[in-house]
């Protein structure tokens, strides 16, 4: 516990900043994090450690919609999402949180209820014309229906063609439910309730933020999102640093 007060922000001088450098520069020795790559010109060997650190660093985004939709983007500028009376986002059009956009690889966590019908997670998007959809939707009547997943992408407004893959169990209309999706590379992974539902892969979406939509006739409540990656002590270290530099 001494060694990490010691590199707390609120404590640090050069001495200490120097301490943290050497910590991180010997991990990613090790890690094989910072390589550089044979060039006519002289690399510039400081920008590509900063570069790496960056790209190592803990990310950390998370809205629970209490502060309102400022984070949000949409073309419509969100005239179409609400409120509930408990303070949970009612999505309409497709709208994307704006500090994820730049993302690539990332872990999405989301809490919300299937009202009526379906709930879009999308993730990957670039804007508001190519994305990849994880689609909940109640798949009949009563009080505790089946949920399938409908899985598909946009590009260009063009969607391709739609996956269906069944939830075990069912579904409870009343209840808030935890999604968790895995995306890596051209790999993605969806879970509810932490059971594995489906895992696919498609090249066709590179980077891209994370958003919620409801068609026409669907109605979902959304308490809060967390777009998360590199959680490790590494990535809280190299995070720290990359504050210093």
């Amino acid at each position: 516990m001494r060694s990490w007060s010691y590199l707390l922000p609120n404590r640090f001088n050069l001495r200490r900043q120097l301490f943290a450098l050497g910590i991180l520069l010997a991990l990613t020795a090790i890690a094989g994090a910072v390589v550089l790559k044979p060039s006519r010109h002289k690399p510039d060997a400081w920008d590509t450690f900063k570069k790496d650190i960056r790209q190592r660093a803990e990310l950390d985004i998370f809205d629970d919609f209490q502060s309102g939709l400022d984070s949000w983007e949409s073309i419509d500028n969100l005239s179409t999402w609400s409120y509930d009376n408990g303070g949970l986002a009612i999505p309409g059009k497709i709208a994307v949180l704006t500090p994820s956009l730049h993302l690539t690889d990332y872990d999405v966590d989301s809490v919300a209820q299937v009202v009526s019908k379906g709930l879009g997670l999308v993730f990957r998007a670039s804007g508001m014309r190519s994305y990849q959809v994880a689609k909940l939707i109640v798949d009949g009547k009563g009080p505790m229906p089946p949920l399938v997943v409908e899985r598909y992408a946009v590009i260009g407004e063009k969607e391709s063609a739609r996956v269906r893959v069944h939830c075990p169990g069912t579904f409870q209309k009343d209840t808030l439910y935890h999604i968790h999706i895995q995306v890596r590379g051209d790999s993605f992974t969806l879970f509810i309730e932490g059971q594995l539902i489906d895992s696919w892969s498609d090249s066709r979406t590179k980077s891209g933020g994370v958003g919620f939509f409801c068609a026409k006739g669907e109605r979902a409540r959304v308490a809060w999102v967390r777009v998360s990656h590199n959680t490790d002590a590494a990535g809280r270290l190299c995070a720290f640093v990359s504050s210093l530099l």
